[in-house]
């Protein structure tokens, strides 16, 4: 008459300790997943992985009994991504259960999927009795939250850092990644913090990625493809049985003009889409890349869609209509059909200039060396966690520029004795070709890093070298150098200090832009030389950044992105030194004030070699020594002339 507590801690009990059963996704999709009437859906009713063949492997990499922990799918639109997830989570709930959090880069995204995973679950009879009903009084069934026995599903957004970080789940997709902030918040990669939510399970989390790519170079499902095997899906000639993988670039017009037709990569002989069904169910995955042995990624385009889907003569005339657009100076069409068509990256940067053409160019002048164009030496100074980038520029007539020294300081630049070395170095005197001392005028030193205060501390005691901290502000059409500094020290009363350190802002990616668009200049104003001496990973860094153009809520922006994992420090310390020429002043100079500084540089000494065809000058008689008693006159010392903005603090 009454229910056993016994009994029900026991069934409890028990089912905690069984282990989860060897599930295959494919398998209980074929047998249990439905796909709802009212979802929209081009095939709705049972589900047939047979259908989609390519589908099968990802399904069985992403079940509990599979050894990977991370599973990527690079593909085209429309073609698996999202109901291989609604697959996963339908035989998780059902065989496996545990947290899954699910994540969209837009609320809008979020609701549509959350409707789409409440209809499933009415649709599939196995489900119904798992997941609570709807305003139940005992369990939740939201927008956001799905309950059901041995755990939630939950469903957000990653437009906030909070949401990647408050809830702790066994099993994690990422939809649409690559429309995610890339820095969210300030707070740092966002696949990181969405990875750090399953922290907890070790070796029996599983995590899903999915999305079309978008831009080389900013796309983050491309970066997690690549860490991956890098899988490709074979498919025979239905002639000579060659497994190749389907490209866009064997698709031609029949000779009547009405239907498209795909030739072998091998044998090269020809054959229509009827084809592709027998094709693709004698199709297998095959790994192209070694990847980092967690990771399991795939890339599939719209050429593998089933018969009755998108078709290969729509696919090719797309892809010509595009090309038009792109002929006529329009890429977005282009770029869309790469992105959603051919899941590849786009590159839509302007022309740039390559590492190799300007280390084919470099000068032959030594490291540390002047060479006589220079006539103001400037220094900047990238802090990283473990040494400081000093990198020495020298300037001459229309700020044409020249690499003076690049050298790495190793040491923590938390101990002083890593900044004392820096300020030996920023003492240390070069000889002009006229035989004058110079000297570094201005330094700029990056606060942006890890280490701020000791930059600070740095720059305040030397404030009247002209030693400034600077840090860089990634935003279109700023100045290359803010017209004031602002204070950063601040008393304990909450006061800026009047003598403080002062912290100067620089416009990134306005200095990125002028010094990218004179790298193909040779000789003149503006032109940036290189010595032979500087390494092949100088050049690298200098050109590793490209600016893409991208669409942002409908709206145009541009933007400076690099890859990952690599390394720019030589071209930030370009930007740095241009800004410390911006703050002498060189950028303003007309011809008047480039002579006057010539002057100083222009002088021969009595022993300096003459040039070709000159004679040497007259050695001068020396004078009889003065009579005893009388008063010897001396000359009064030669004037020289100064510019003053050398004096600038």
């Amino acid at each position: 008459m009454y229910a056993s507590g016994f009994t029900a801690y026991r069934d409890g009990f028990s089912a905690g300790l069984t282990p989860d059963p060897a599930l295959w996704v494919d398998e209980w999709a074929d047998e249990y997943q439905r796909i709802p009437t009212d979802v929209g859906a081009a095939e709705p009713g049972k589900y047939r992985t047979d259908r989609t063949p390519y589908a099968r492997e990802v399904m069985r990499c992403l079940s509990p009994s599979h050894p990977c922990r991370r599973v990527v799918v690079m593909g085209a639109s429309q073609m698996l991504k999202t109901q291989v997830f609604l697959n996963w989570m339908g035989a998780l709930i059902h065989m496996a259960p545990g947290n899954i959090l699910a994540l969209e880069p837009s609320l809008n995204l979020a609701k549509r999927l959350s409707g789409r995973i409440s209809k499933t679950i009415d649709a599939v009879p196995v489900l119904q009795g798992k997941v609570a009903a709807p305003r139940s009084r005992d369990s939740k069934n939201t927008i956001d939250t799905k309950e059901y026995a041995g755990g939630s599903l939950y469903i957000t957004t990653a437009g906030s850092a909070a949401n990647l970080a408050e809830i702790a789940a066994r099993y994690l997709y990422g939809d649409e990644i690559d429309r995610w902030e890339r820095n969210l918040n300030g707070e740092g990669d966002p696949i990181k913090m969405f990875e750090n939510r399953a922290t907890t399970f070790g070796h029996n989390g599983k995590i899903y990625y999915s999305s079309s790519p978008t831009i080389d170079g900013a796309s983050l499902i491309k970066e997690l493809h690549d860490k991956g095997d890098q899988r490709r899906y074979f498919v025979p000639c239905p002639h000579c049985g060659e497994m190749q993988v389907l490209e866009i670039t064997q698709l031609r017009w029949s000779v009547d003009g009405q239907s498209v037709i795909c030739a072998c990569s091998a044998c090269g002989g020809l054959f229509a889409e009827h084809h592709k069904t027998r094709m693709l169910e004698s199709g297998e995955w095959r790994a192209t890349a070694k990847g980092d042995g967690q990771t399991i990624s795939f890339h599939i385009d719209a050429m593998y869609m089933p018969l009755g889907w998108l078709s290969w003569t729509e696919l090719l005339t797309q892809h010509e209509e595009a090309m038009v657009a792109l002929k006529a100076g329009n890429p977005e069409p282009m770029q869309v059909f790469y992105n959603t068509r051919l899941a590849k990256v786009w590159d839509n940067t302007q022309e740039r200039t390559k590492a190799k053409e300007l280390q084919d160019r470099a000068e032959d002048y030594a490291l540390r060396s002047i060479p006589s164009g220079v006539l103001v030496l400037t220094a900047a100074v990238d802090t990283q966690d473990n040494r400081l980038e000093l990198k020495v520029m020298g300037w001459g007539i229309g700020l044409e520029s020249w690499v003076i020294d690049h050298r790495v300081l190793m040491g923590d630049p938390a101990e002083q004795a890593t900044w004392d070395a820096l300020d030996e170095q920023l003492l240390a005197e070069f000889t002009h070709p006229s035989g004058r001392t110079m000297t570094i005028k201005a330094t700029a030193i990056d606060s942006g890093g890890h280490h701020a205060q000791e930059v600070y501390q740095f720059c305040r005691l030397r404030r009247w070298r002209n030693v400034l901290a600077i840090k860089g502000a990634s935003k279109p059409g700023k100045p290359v150098l803010a017209q004031r500094a602002s204070k950063v020290d601040i008393n304990w009363r909450g006061q800026t200090e009047k003598n403080g350190c002062e912290l100067w802002m620089i416009g990134t990616d306005t200095a990125k832009d002028w010094l990218t668009n004179r790298y193909r200049l040779l000789d003149g104003p503006g032109a940036i030389h290189f010595s032979r001496d500087l390494p092949e990973d100088y050049f690298e860094q200098l050109t590793v950044e490209r600016k893409i153009v991208r669409f942002v809520k409908g709206y145009k922006k541009t933007e400076w992105v690099k890859p990952k994992a690599a390394r720019n420090e030589a071209f930030d310390l370009a930007v740095y030194n241009l800004s410390m020429a911006h703050y002498l002043g060189l950028a303003k100079f007309q011809p008047a004030d480039w002579e006057k500084l010539q002057l100083q540089y222009a002088q021969t000494g009595l022993f300096d070699s003459q040039p070709p065809g000159q004679p040497a000058p007259a050695t001068p008689a020396r004078p009889d020594p003065a009579p005893a008693g009388s008063v010897v006159s001396h000359p009064a010392p030669r004037r020289l002339t100064r510019s003053g903005y050398l004096n600038r603090r």
